[in-house]
């Protein structure tokens, strides 16, 4: 007869494993919600602590996310800066199978972003869905989404060099759904290097 693991047995092993990923510096992300984000930058923030007066400040942060709250997001954004500036933290995000939507916006608060080799990044204008007075949703709720455009426009000109501000939100706010291959991201200045399955396997050519 098959023996039911003990609930307590469960409980402290995966509080090992999530202590162990804190002392090496990692965390895997994947929706993006309230309740993640509060997860998410208690733990960045407990690991630049640990690592402040070490070797290797390095936070690797991999991504498989579907995307999910744009407030969260840039919560979760806020505090990767933070650890950069009052930590001295090396922030390295991998996307190790897709980061769609604010999962690719977050992707972006990486020194180092790597990018697996079967791996896709999608880029679209964010979905509301919102309820009240008139007034209220034609102004303040249009004035609050084209704040999201200025900024999300403003970050991928700054980060990729690529096009500026203006291009960015075009690209982005298209009504489309962007979906983009390594290569693709690459020539777009959306990733710093594509990561190699081994070195039989076909390179990409960037041309």
């Amino acid at each position: 007869m098959q023996q039911v693991p003990n609930l307590q047995e469960v409980i402290q092993d995966q509080q090992a494993r999530r202590e162990m990923l804190d002392r090496f510096g990692v965390y895997f992300l994947r929706d993006i919600h309230d309740q993640e984000a509060e997860r998410f930058c208690k733990s960045v923030l407990l690991m630049a602590g640990i690592r402040q007066n070490t070797d290797s400040k390095d936070l690797t942060i991999y991504i498989n996310s579907g995307g999910g709250s744009v407030g969260a997001g840039f919560a979760m954004m806020e505090m990767l800066y933070k650890v950069k500036r009052d930590y001295g933290a090396n922030v390295i995000t991998v996307i190790t199978g897709y980061a769609y939507s604010m999962g690719a916006i977050l992707f972006q608060a990486g020194d180092r972003r790597l990018m697996g080799r079967f791996s896709m990044l999608m880029l679209h204008s964010p979905s509301w869905i919102i309820s009240g007075e008139d007034h209220k949703i034609f102004q303040d709720y249009e004035r609050l989404s084209n704040q999201y455009k200025s900024v999300i426009g403003d970050l991928f000109a700054w980060r990729t060099g690529t096009h500026d501000a203006g291009w960015w939100r075009r690209f982005i706010y298209s009504g489309r759904d962007r979906f983009l291959t390594p290569k693709e991201c690459l020539k777009l200045g959306l990733v710093d290097e594509i990561t190699t399955v081994d070195e039989s396997y076909p390179p990409i050519d960037i041309k």
